[in-house]
């Protein structure tokens, strides 16, 4: 994915933006599948939960209007640092943020992430017990429960002989053909991919465990426009009114 050295402020639509509504600008990085970037080279051609949930935000108040910056996952800290936007959805503090002065909402909605492997005769679940002797694969700038966290390309590429990309798709794609041995992925993901790829589920060993259970919550400036209190009510009123279960079915996610 090739990402300039600076944000790109995607504009949903301009005339959309009342007078009276204070913009509040979003963060987002390709993470599907809450944000989804289909062409590199087009910064519009952007899906995913996040960008529906803005609209949902957006048609629900008018008081702010929440407009989304692009950015790479492994540059969100000094996209913010340079004060490119002010609140960041499906975040968590321990993603890297733990020295940030940063508010963060309730919890809206759990996930997780899972290995996934190649099935082979006499291959179980042990698999997925040692990772140091094994050729991994991931995201570029995510954080990950077996490394303990740590996103440094170059430590998990010496401890864990670890092949970082920009997106799920080119990972599965190289696991297929045999180019890496474990990914970790988001199981969110990858339920909707074997959803739209049945044939594949029969090639493919899922761990039973997680690489890391996670509470996606909102980051917030403490000096933005918009207060933590606020979000944390525009997200009750959501769970409330019914959207945010329609938004979770849409993406075929239960949350129990």
């Amino acid at each position: 994915m090739n990402f300039l050295a600076f944000a790109f402020v995607l504009i949903f639509t301009s005339a959309a933006i009342s007078q009276e509504s204070t913009e509040v600008m979003v963060g987002m990085y390709p993470f599907a599948p809450f944000v989804e970037q289909r062409d590199a080279l087009d910064t519009e051609a952007v899906s995913g939960m996040t960008i529906d949930l803005l609209e949902i935000l957006n048609k629900s108040q008018n008081k702010y209007y929440f407009n989304a910056v692009l950015i790479p996952p492994n540059r969100r800290y000094q996209s913010y640092d340079r004060g490119d936007y002010d609140v960041i959805f499906y975040e968590n503090k321990a993603w890297g943020w733990q020295d940030y002065n940063i508010d963060v909402s309730k919890v809206y909605q759990a996930g997780g992430e899972v290995y996934v492997a190649l099935k082979h005769s006499g291959r179980g679940q042990e698999y997925f017990n040692r990772f140091d002797d094994k050729r991994m694969m991931g995201i570029l700038g995510f954080h990950y429960g077996f490394a303990n966290f740590n996103a440094d390309e170059k430590f998990l590429h010496k401890k864990f002989n670890m092949s970082l990309f920009n997106d799920n798709d080119k990972i599965l794609t190289k696991l297929l053909k045999q180019r890496g041995d474990i990914l970790v992925i988001t199981n969110a993901y990858l339920q909707r991919y074997l959803k739209n790829h049945p044939g594949v589920k029969e090639r493919l060993l899922i761990s039973e465990k997680l690489d890391q259970e996670y509470n996606h919550t909102v980051l917030v400036r403490p000096e933005s426009v918009i207060s933590i209190a606020e979000i944390n009510q525009m997200l009750d009123d959501l769970a409330a009114s019914g959207k945010m279960k329609q938004l979770f079915d849409k993406y075929g996610i239960s949350q129990h």
